[in-house]
């Protein structure tokens, strides 16, 4: 049974947590004892090092941009230049949306053969991996406006606020998709 990713509980802007009936469908495991797993050293060790490579590279994105509000206009443009803000990012929503393809066309299908009483949090993780893409792709288009010179604190006002909100989404979808994928790593390899 598939769910309604608009209710405020399912959607990743307002969830503040996996709501109950997907917490109840998880694979039996503690978070806290993930590390002792015989298994960990697999794939879940991989996926969640991926995961804090993406947490850490939106903290830094978003800090750069925070820092962009203490320039002068007339010099944002070049600390722009210098903080190698807009290739970094470019990196970092590749990155993002490579991995989340991955997720989506391989992992996940085969996650709800193997074990279809998680499809409402397979389902919950795609309803955020679509609400996570155009994120990344505004916070790209809102970068890549950077690049004409013609910023003004406005912009960057807007950008500033994208880039937290990128950087809350993400924080809320990593934590609630190990929930989900972790276990099955742990089971699998």
């Amino acid at each position: 049974m598939l769910l309604d990713y608009d209710l405020p509980k399912h959607h990743v802007n307002t969830r503040k947590a996996l709501p109950k009936s997907i917490k109840e469908t998880l694979l039996e495991s503690t978070r806290s004892e993930w590390k002792k797993h015989p298994r960990f050293g697999g794939k879940a060790n991989f996926f969640m090092n991926i995961h804090r490579d993406l947490l850490n590279g939106s903290a830094k994105m978003s800090l750069a941009i925070e820092e962009l509000l203490d320039v002068p206009q007339s010099e944002v443009k070049g600390a722009v230049k210098s903080m190698n803000l807009l290739p970094f990012s470019r990196n970092l929503i590749g990155f993002a949306h490579h991995h989340h393809e991955i997720e989506d066309h391989g992992y996940f299908p085969q996650f709800a053969l193997l074990y279809p009483e998680l499809d409402r949090g397979l389902s919950l993780l795609d309803g955020d991996h679509k609400v996570l893409d155009a994120a990344l792709d505004e916070t790209q288009i809102a970068l890549d406006n950077l690049k004409g010179g013609q910023v003004n604190r406005d912009h960057l006002a807007k950008l500033h606020a994208g880039g937290k909100a990128l950087e809350k989404i993400l924080n809320r979808h990593i934590w609630d998709e190990e929930e989900v994928i972790i276990p099955i790593f742990l089971r699998h390899g």
